[in-house]
């Protein structure tokens, strides 16, 4: 699963023409991400940054930042690439390893509303887990809406007909986890 989403990601990466840097997606960097994550699965008076996903202090420069030089701002290294793909990758496979471990026992610190939603996907593999209402709540919390449809089809799919089907829920929601947040609709901006 971790090869295959990776494998994607630098496919798509690499159809973009090289020439077109200036028209070339954009990822939205850590910060931003982290951001996101926070504000939709975090309490509001304890929000959580990536960071300490990162495998090395200041990887985070690597893969899309705002720097500053006087008054001007701009955004830096966010053109995906080999590297920051890597850094991504193994950033949130970190995050997806601990979302995976709070299902035996609190890693993270969740809002209510998420720690809901993630009790009902933890009690994969028995059948109320894998209901629509609760699958697509669970990409919902993390995905937001940014994918089409046919993403979280695609996704739920493939963990209902896999060999996840039948794997313990902090295997299956680690999983689960980095293929929602390495999908390129998650990680690019518009």
């Amino acid at each position: 699963m971790k090869n295959l989403a990776l494998s994607l990601i630098a496919l798509a990466i690499c159809a973009a023409p090289v020439f077109a840097v200036d028209n070339a997606p954009q990822l939205k960097g850590m910060a931003m991400i982290s951001m996101e994550l926070s504000a939709r699965i975090a309490p509001r008076e304890e929000p959580f940054e990536l960071d300490r996903f990162m495998p090395a202090d200041g990887l985070d420069e690597l893969a899309g930042t705002w720097t500053n030089f006087g008054a001007e701002h701009r955004f830096t290294n966010g053109t995906p690439n080999p590297v920051s793909t890597v850094i991504l990758h193994a950033s949130l496979s970190g995050f997806a390893k601990a979302m995976g471990e709070t299902c035996k026992e609190p890693v993270l610190q969740l809002n209510d509303r998420f720690a809901d939603t993630l009790e009902e996907i933890c009690a994969w593999p028995k059948p109320e887990a894998k209901i629509d209402a609760v699958m697509s709540g669970f990409w919902l919390a993390l995905m937001g809406y940014e994918a089409p449809k046919q993403e979280y089809v695609a996704w739920r799919d493939f963990f209902l007909s896999s060999s996840y089907r039948d794997r313990p829920a902090s295997e299956t929601v680690a999983a689960m986890t980095l293929a929602i947040t390495m999908n390129p609709y998650f990680l690019i901006t518009k």
